[in-house]
C-alpha cells in the first residue's frame, strides 16, 4: 500500500488592513510559489511515486493559474489575507496534518496596523507628559504605542492634517512549522536588498539554524524577476546550487527535496 505524502506550499504577499479601504501590502504575486506546485505536480505524478496531496496556502493576490482535472484532486487551496490569518492556518494545519514537505515561498509583512494618529495631537499628549521632573523614554513609549487620541476603528481620517501610522510586529510564522511538524523537510526563503553573496550566504545559515530550515532559497531584491530571478540554495552552511527563472528554482528545490 503506498504511503500519502504530504506537501504545504505558501505563495503571495499578505495584506494588512488599516482603516477598511486602505492597505499595507508589497509586491510578492506568489509565482514562485506556483512554479514550485507545478514541479511537486511534475515530480510526483509518476506511478513509481507513492499517493501525495498539497496543501496550497495562498494570499488573494497570488497567482492561481488552471490545473487539470486530475491534478486538482491533489490541491487542496487554503485563502489567507494577512498575517495573523496565515499564523493561524499554518498552526491549524501543522497540527492536523504529519507534513513530509513545506515549502515556505510567502512574502509575510513583519509588521500590521495599530492606529492611526493626528501629527498635532500627538504632539500634544506628549507636551502633556511634562513635569516638574520632566518625563522618562518609558513613559514616551508607551504614548507611542497607546496614543489616547488615536482614530477609532471606522472614524473619517480627516485629510486636513498630517497623521501617524503606527504599525506592530507580527507573529513569526516559520517557527511554527519544525515546532508542530518536527520531521517535516523544511525550505525557507530569505530576500535582502544591496548585500553581496557572502552577506546572503551568512544570512541564510542564520535563518536555517534559527528556524532548522532544511533547505534555505535566497536572493538578492536587484537579481529578481520573472525569467531572470536569481537564486542560490543553500544546504547544510553551504551553497548547493544556483538558479536562473523562478522554473528552473522550483525544479532545483523539488530534486533537493526529493534527495532528502
Amino acid at each position: 500500500m503506498l504511503t500519502m505524502i504530504n506537501i504545504a506550499i505558501t505563495a503571495g504577499g499578505t495584506s494588512e488592513s488599516m482603516d477598511g479601504v486602505r492597505e499595507i501590502t508589497n509586491i510578492s504575486t506568489g509565482s514562485l510559489g506556483w512554479h514550485c506546485l507545478e514541479a511537486v505536480l511534475s515530480k510526483f505524478n509518476t506511478p513509481s511515486v507513492a499517493d501525495f496531496h498539497v496543501h496550497y496556502i495562498h494570499t488573494r493576490n497570488a497567482i492561481i493559474k488552471g490545473l487539470a482535472e486530475n491534478d486538482k484532486k491533489k490541491v487542496s487551496f487554503i485563502p489567507v489575507t494577512d498575517a495573523e490569518s496565515v499564523f493561524q492556518a499554518v498552526d491549524k494545519l501543522t497540527k492536523e496534518v504529519a507534513l513530509d514537505y513545506f515549502i515556505h515561498s510567502m512574502a509575510i509583512s513583519d509588521f500590521t496596523f495599530s492606529y492611526l494618529v493626528s501629527h498635532v495631537k500627538l504632539a500634544r499628549e506628549i507636551e502633556a507628559l511634562q513635569h516638574p521632573d520632566g518625563f522618562t523614554a518609558e513613559e514616551v513609549r508607551y504614548l507611542l504605542e497607546n496614543p489616547r487620541s488615536r482614530y477609532s476603528t471606522g472614524e473619517k481620517i480627516s485629510s486636513d492634517e498630517d497623521i501617524l501610522v503606527g504599525l506592530k510586529r507580527t507573529k513569526k510564522v516559520i517557527p511554527l512549522i519544525k515546532k508542530n511538524n518536527p520531521n517535516t523537510f523544511l525550505v525557507g526563503f530569505k530576500l535582502l536588498v544591496n548585500v553581496d553573496e557572502t552577506e546572503l550566504l551568512h544570512v541564510a545559515n542564520e535563518l536555517a539554524e534559527k528556524n532548522r530550515c532544511d533547505l534555505v532559497v535566497a536572493n538578492e531584491a536587484s537579481a529578481i524577476g520573472e525569467t531572470n530571478h536569481q537564486a542560490i540554495l543553500v544546504k547544510g552552511k553551504k551553497i548547493i546550487a544556483r538558479a536562473v527563472g523562478k522554473s528552473e528554482i522550483a525544479k532545483l528545490i523539488i530534486d533537493s527535496m526529493l534527495k532528502n
